[in-house]
C-alpha cells in the first residue's frame, strides 16, 4: 500500500468514524492511533499503517450486534487470509465472547470491503485488537498494546515508562498481564483464549 493511498485512507475513515463514534469512543481511536503509530516508529514498522489500524480498530464498535453480524457474512473473505489464526478462530466460535469481539473481524471487513484496503498486516491487526495473540504479526501486537493502553485509559502509573523502554515482546506480555489483571479486579469474565495464553505465557 503506496504512503499517497494510505494518507487518502485514513483520511477517509477518519471521517467516517467522526459520523459513527460517540465522542468518547472516537477520542480513544485517536489516541490508539496516535499510541500504534509511536510504537511503530519505535519498533520499525509502517507508522502510516500503525495510524490506519489503530483509526480504524473500533469503526463497528457501536454498531449493532446483528449489523456486525451482517458485515462478517457479506464481506468475511476478507479475513480469509488469516482466517486459520487460532486466536480469531477462538472468537468467532465462542458466542458469548464473539458477540463482545466481533466488532474487530467486523471492522477488519468494512476496511477492506468499503475502503479497499487489502493489506494483510492492517486488516489481522484491526481483527485481533480484542484477543491477545502471541503469534500474529508485529503490527497486531503493536495495535493490541496500543489499545489497551492509550493515555486516556485507565491504565497502570508506569505504563508511559513500559511503552517507551521494553522491546515489543515484553511490551505485549506486560499489556496482557495488565488486561488479565484488570479483568480480576473488575469481576468480569476473560476470554478463555486469553486466559489460556496468559497462563502459557506467564504462568510458572
Amino acid at each position: 500500500m503506496d504512503y499517497i493511498g494510505i494518507s487518502e485512507i485514513l483520511s477517509q475513515v477518519e471521517k467516517t468514524v467522526e459520523i459513527e463514534l460517540s465522542a468518547k469512543r472516537l477520542a480513544h481511536c485517536r489516541s490508539t492511533a496516535e499510541t500504534s503509530a509511536f510504537l511503530c516508529e519505535r519498533f520499525g514498522l509502517d507508522v502510516e499503517k500503525g495510524r490506519l489500524a489503530g483509526i480504524a480498530h473500533d469503526m463497528c464498535r457501536e454498531l449493532v450486534y446483528e449489523e456486525q453480524e451482517r458485515i462478517i457474512a457479506q464481506f468475511g473473505s476478507c479475513l480469509d487470509r488469516f482466517h486459520a489464526s487460532p486466536s480469531l478462530q477462538a472468537l468467532l466460535s465462542d458466542p458469548v465472547y464473539r458477540k463482545k469481539m466481533i466488532h474487530g473481524p467486523a471492522a477488519a471487513c468494512m476496511l477492506c470491503h468499503e475502503f479497499g484496503v487489502d493489506d494483510a498486516d492492517i486488516l489481522e491487526a484491526i481483527a485481533l485488537h480484542s484477543i491477545a495473540d502471541n503469534g500474529a504479526s508485529d503490527l497486531a501486537k503493536v495495535v493490541y498494546i496500543a489499545d489497551k493502553l492509550e493515555p486516556l485509559r485507565q491504565r497502570p502509573s508506569d505504563a508511559e515508562e513500559m511503552l517507551h523502554t521494553l522491546n515489543l515482546d515484553a511490551l505485549f506480555v506486560y499489556t496482557l498481564a495488565n488486561v488479565v489483571r484488570w479483568f480480576q479486579e473488575s469481576g468480569k469474565s476473560l476470554s478463555p483464549y486469553t486466559a489460556e495464553l496468559y497462563n502459557r505465557m506467564l504462568q510458572p
